[in-house]
């Protein structure tokens, strides 16, 4: 049983690496700009994109808990696969959106499956959770260097080709998925499944106190340098970057976001992790800190010597998932994990969706204003959960 938990785990760490980054990702702006789409219909587009997982997110994460969550896994990666391939064919505003969509639905099936999967081999084989994390934080960077510019070099010949090649890692995970075991304790409740789903929310968001708090911040800690990678691309172009290099800019970030995870998972003399020798609100404040400070200064210039302080938000990305989820998931009991993983993703997408949107069409007058419009909106969201943990 040991060694095909140990078998499984490789193959989720596998599937969970490549998939978590879009190859196309470096021209994806230039492709919507080639179709005739504004910064702020990119915005909507990824509005969209993100209400189809927000309202999916639990009804997966349930059937994931109540069922399998390995096929939930197949399933989303699949569907994920057949959106990028009919994404390379779009040519209006509309297709997008339809095909952002689907990628949506799909991404709403695997988030959850992914984490409860995670978590249930870690019980399994005794190991830390947030080690294992912070391993997937360390390899996600290093496989979305490799895919970004080589998606920055193929899309600078064709962008379509960049994204349907896109489909390529979802179709392998699809298929991996099908070969990892079934693993952790299923949600036996045979009660009404909306009034099942309704009950974990509840439980989630308004009665246990700290889990609420906990999911607050990891919404926080992951949103507030999310809306930000539509203007990366802009935001390399203004500062001179040439077009065939923009993936290279790209890479700077993952690798930082690879160095970010590195930090949070370092193991001290002690045994324990440098993350785990923090309180809760220092884990939170200490990359969202790092990024309004970085935002503040490329907000007010953006040349060749600042647009590199954007490496900061990498960092903050790759300690942030490294130790944000594996808190949630510790708090949360083993019979609903996929359920409060999705619950936490969807807190973080209602952030998400009105924030691209405003986000990107502020950057139609001027790309630096996406900036100080995140700086707006975040500073006082990281100072009020800081204080909010603090206090737990």
């Amino acid at each position: 049983m040991v060694q095909t938990l140990e078998n499984s785990l490789r193959l989720l760490r596998i599937e969970a690496v490549i998939t978590s980054t879009l190859l196309a990702m470096p021209i994806m702006n230039p492709f919507f700009q080639s179709i005739g789409m504004d910064q702020g219909q990119i915005g909507l587009s990824q509005a969209g994109f993100m209400t189809a997982v927000f309202f999916l997110n639990v009804p997966t994460g349930w059937l994931a808990d109540r069922f399998s969550r390995k096929a939930c896994n197949a399933v989303g990666d699949a569907l994920a696969s057949i959106g990028f391939i009919l994404y390379a064919f779009a040519g209006s505003f509309t297709e997008v959106i339809i095909y952002e969509i689907i990628i949506g639905i799909g991404m709403a099936f695997t988030q959850g499956a992914d984490s409860a999967l995670l978590k249930a081999y870690c019980a399994g084989l005794k190991r830390s959770l947030f080690r294992e994390q912070s391993i997937l934080s360390v390899w996600r960077p290093i496989a979305q260097i490799v895919l970004v510019i080589a998606g920055g070099i193929i899309g600078a010949y064709s962008f379509r080709l960049a994204i349907v090649l896109s489909a390529i890692p979802y179709i392998v995970g699809a298929i991996i998925s099908l070969f990892m075991t079934e693993a952790g304790e299923r949600r036996t409740s045979h009660r009404n499944p909306f009034a099942d789903m309704w009950g974990i929310v509840k439980d989630s968001v308004h009665i246990d106190k700290r889990l609420k708090w906990l999911i607050i911040a990891f919404a926080v800690s992951r949103e507030i340098t999310h809306p930000m990678i539509w203007a990366l691309t802009p935001l390399l172009l203004l500062a001179g970057v040439p077009v065939a290099l923009v993936g290279f800019g790209w890479a700077m970030n993952a690798a930082m976001a690879s160095v970010g995870a590195v930090v949070a998972g370092h193991r001290r003399k002690n045994g324990q992790l440098l993350s785990e020798c923090l309180s809760e609100w220092q884990r939170f404040a200490l990359p969202t800190g790092l990024v309004i400070i970085a935002l503040v200064v490329m907000s007010i210039h953006v040349s060749a010597w600042t647009i590199w302080l954007y490496a900061c938000l990498g960092f903050a990305q790759g300690w942030a998932a490294s130790v944000m989820m594996p808190m949630i998931s510790t708090h949360a009991r083993p019979d609903v994990q996929a359920v409060v993983s999705s619950v936490a993703l969807s807190v973080s997408q209602l952030l998400y969706i009105p924030l691209v949107w405003v986000v990107n069409v502020v950057g139609v007058i001027d790309i630096r204003l996406t900036m100080v419009a995140t700086v707006v909106v975040f500073a006082p969201l990281v100072v009020f959960t800081s204080l909010k943990l603090s206090r737990m």
